[in-house]
């Protein structure tokens, strides 16, 4: 008995706290069938009815009426509410309370009809079928209502008790006897219907557990576990229906591809929590604009993608302008205000797609498009875009090809010292003679390698031949290689020059590296932590194309470089332009005062070399003193230089030629 009480207690304890979701199963096996409801109420109408009408007893009479009424109200109950129980919470716990109810009074009645059976009448008939029909239904309802193990006890004792105690109250010993083992039948009723409790409530609680993680594993695979937003897959099932919808109505369906300028920086200097909250923050400022008109995900990254239906294509421009403004609005993280901008690319269907994957390639083409226009910017899908597309992917995959079969070759060109007239430097530049669509320009092809990872392996290649090249020249006679600013960003080019350097022998000295000023505006951690790397172990450094839009004298404070190179532009207005003319001689003097040398690019005549050389710059490259020419080519005239011979007519016809 002990142990009853003990399990009661507990079962109050997780009635108490057992999930909303259990326990809604379980007060709905109540109402799950009401056949057994019906076939109880009319064993109790009929056994009772005959008992009554039998007996003539106004008293089982009452009795037999009152449990008729009850069974047929509980049977009606459990039907015609079954389905507000499943609606709504509070109609299922009122409902619970009046099946509670009725489940007791049917009880009590039949208990009550046995009790009265046996002190109104001494026939042993009636005592028998009173008897049977109140223990048949209290097994019965130890089954039926285990899920709610405390409306099943308190049947079981109503429906039972007055049995035992009209046997215990008997002068006949032997039904003493049977009043006991009716209490002990008790007893262990309610214990085993406490056990199918605890067994119906580890299934139901292990159902719910499992649909519950179900549940969130569906919504870890479509929803971003950081900003809550719908995820790629999710958005793409999105479209295809919106998609879809739209076309069938006539209306625009817009994709916007939205990336955040630079989210990278705020990674590196401020920690990923900070970036993760910022895009937290930007998500619901994406979300509040597109609200009732939409809906946004998240892509991955800083990557976020719009979808909004309207009845033309202004609306698209019009939440474009509205999106902008909202990245552009400050965002206070942690106390530190943050100016997040953004690019925007679109495309609108069905007149630049009918399916989700071309619509979202469009989106992403406009959004490369705005990012190349310097970024800040918005660009909506034109036909013209695809076809730049498809070119820089035909020109990435023959580049790949290109160099799996080397097919690129370095090239040379000189740069002379204006003060002894000799090569002092060649600067190795990479070109490609397609075998199909002949000479390819750097400039073209340069970009796509920086844009698809490939720029480390030609980078790599470029070294290796040129240290190579070097390496077989006369002493005094450096080689310059271009570093890309892609390339100061891979962790692996300390590496690659050492590697060049030593397979080669060259020493690191007659190496020189040249770099674009765009690289020390970005002020890189990486790039100028490289840097210093550089000039420890001996290389040369050179600022390429300096003065062209970004000169910044804090640099040439911060590193010590060995070479400024005037851009072109410069030297192309030497003659027609006092401006020009005033810049060389400025960075003249500068180069000077800092110990540097300065060299002029783009020499084409002889004019540009003669204004040069009496500006007192220290070299000069170009066409007019060298063309870029193959290696064979650059090595004889090095040679020719170290023997002091004269670079004769028709090796420079050979040089022009090639």
């Amino acid at each position: 008995m002990a142990s009853i009480i003990g399990k009661l207690r507990e079962i109050g304890k997780i009635d108490r706290t057992v999930a909303d979701e259990v326990r809604r199963s379980l007060v709905d096996t109540l109402f799950i069938s009401p056949t057994s409801l019906a076939a109880g109420a009319l064993a109790g109408a009929i056994v009772s009815a005959a008992i009554a009408i039998s007996s003539g007893d106004p008293w089982l009479q009452m009795f037999a009426l009152a449990i008729s009424l009850t069974g047929i109200g509980r049977v009606a109950h459990a039907v015609f509410f079954r389905a507000r129980v499943r609606e709504a919470t509070d109609e299922r716990t009122r409902s619970e309370v009046v099946y509670e109810f009725g489940a007791w009074a049917y009880a009590l009645l039949l208990g009550l009809l046995t009790l009265a059976t046996m002190l109104r009448s001494d026939n042993a008939l009636y005592h028998l079928m009173a008897a049977s029909l109140a223990t048949g239904y209290a097994a019965g309802i130890c089954g039926r209502n285990a899920a709610r193990p405390i409306i099943a006890i308190v049947q079981l004792s109503l429906a039972t008790a007055p049995i035992a105690i009209g046997l215990l109250i008997s002068d006949d010993p032997l039904r003493w006897v049977l009043g006991f083992v009716f209490c002990t039948f008790i007893v262990g009723m309610i214990d085993i219907t406490l056990q199918t409790y605890s067994a119906v409530l580890k299934a139901m609680s292990a159902t719910h557990e499992q649909k519950r993680l179900t549940a969130r594993f569906e919504r870890l695979a479509r929803f971003d576990t950081m900003t809550g937003l719908e995820n790629r897959g999710a958005f793409q099932e999105r479209l295809a229906t919106e998609l879809a919808d739209a076309i069938a109505k006539g209306e625009t369906l817009a994709v916007l591809w939205v990336d955040l300028d630079k989210f990278k920086e705020i990674n590196d200097s401020l920690g990923h929590p900070t970036g993760d909250r910022v895009l937290c923050t930007m998500a619901r400022q994406l979300s509040s604009i597109v609200d009732g008109r939409g809906s946004v995900a998240r892509f991955g990254g800083d990557e976020f993608v719009l979808l909004a239906r309207g009845r033309s294509k202004r609306f698209v421009q019009d939440l474009a302008r509205e999106v902008m403004r909202g990245l552009s609005l400050p965002m206070n993280i942690d106390g530190v205000s943050l100016q997040v901008t953004g690019s925007v690319g679109a495309a609108v269907a069905p007149d630049h797609g009918s399916d989700g994957d071309t619509l979202l390639q469009h989106a992403d083409m406009a959004l490369y498009h705005a990012k190349a226009n310097g970024r800040n910017d918005f660009c909506l899908f034109e036909e013209t875009m695809e076809h730049q597309f498809h070119e820089l992917r035909n020109l990435e995959a023959a580049l790949r090809v290109a160099i799996e079969k080397e097919e690129l070759e370095v090239h040379y060109q000189p740069i002379v010292d204006l003060r002894t007239g000799k090569v002092s430097c060649c600067e190795a530049l990479l070109r490609w003679n397609h075998p199909e669509l002949g000479p390819i320009s750097p400039a073209k092809f340069i970009p796509v390698a920086e844009s698809t990872g490939l720029i480390a392996p030609l980078s790599h290649w470029v070294l290796a031949q040129a240290c190579n090249a070097a390496a077989q020249w006369p002493g005094g006679v450096t080689v310059a290689v271009n570093m890309s600013p892609a390339l100061l960003k891979d962790l692996h080019l300390s590496h690659m020059i050492l590697s060049s350097l030593y397979t080669s022998g060259l020493s690191a000295d007659r190496l020189e590296l040249e770099i674009t000023e765009s690289v020390l505006l970005e002020d890189n951690a990486q790039a100028n932590t490289l840097i210093r790397e550089f000039q420890k172990i001996g290389l040369k450094l050179s600022i390429d194309d300096f003065g062209t839009g970004y000169s910044s004298l804090a640099y040439l404070k911060k590193y010590r470089f060995d070479k400024i190179k005037i851009d072109t532009s410069f030297i192309a207005d030497v003659t027609r332009s006092k401006e020009a003319r005033a810049i060389i001689h400025a960075l003249v003097g500068l180069a000077a005062e800092l110990d540097m040398e300065i060299v002029a690019e783009g020499i084409e005549t002889e004019t540009q070399l003669g204004y040069v050389t009496g500006a007192r710059c220290t070299a000069a490259q170009g066409f007019y003193l060298g063309r870029p020419s193959r290696e064979d080519v650059i090595r004889r005239r090095l040679e020719a230089q170290a023997k002091g011979e004269i670079w004769s007519a028709e090796v420079e016809v050979l040089q022009r030629r090639a």
